[in-house]
């Protein structure tokens, strides 16, 4: 048996803590003292959701929107983090330079407003080949491997 403390999440209870027993002397699994906590079977673990009869399940698989947004995330967080090599606040940012009187920052400008463009591109087609059922969901390092790649043109005076 293990301790178990959960918080509701869209109308549902989930395991937010998963401690062993002994790990909570003072817990007693069948007078717990607060509400939320429960003394539970050995195979539940975080994420796992409690059934209106006291049973714990495992979590629903996510949906398509939801995996979607989590590689949305991580898409947004490659071109940021690109954008912040050379200095910039974000992607938002570098493109705002593509129409800088600066010769530099307007060749960074236009193509981080190209490489966004591009990345966006390719997310949504493979998006909706995984919709259409024409290949399985990438993991975020999969997606990342098949985004076109990221790399600083040249400077003009180079």
């Amino acid at each position: 048996m293990k301790y178990a403390s959960t918080m509701t999440n869209n109308g549902r209870e989930v395991a937010v803590v998963v401690l062993p027993l002994e790990a909570v002397p003072l817990f007693d699994p069948l007078n717990p003292p607060q509400p939320n906590t429960y003394g539970v079977p050995d195979e539940v673990e975080v994420g796992w959701v409690r059934n209106l009869d006291g049973s714990w399940s495992p979590p629903p698989p996510p949906t398509f929107e939801e995996l979607q947004m989590q590689l949305d995330r991580a898409v947004r967080q490659r071109l940021d983090s690109f954008a912040w090599t050379r200095g910039y606040d974000g992607i938002l940012s570098a493109c705002s330079y593509a129409l800088s009187q600066d010769p530099q920052f307007r060749l960074e400008g236009e193509y981080c407003v190209d490489a966004r463009d591009a990345t966006w591109r390719s997310f949504y087609a493979i998006m909706a080949d995984v919709r259409n059922e024409q290949r399985p969901m990438p993991t975020a390092n999969e997606l990342m491997a098949e985004l076109p790649p990221l790399v600083w043109p040249e400077s003009e005076a180079e």
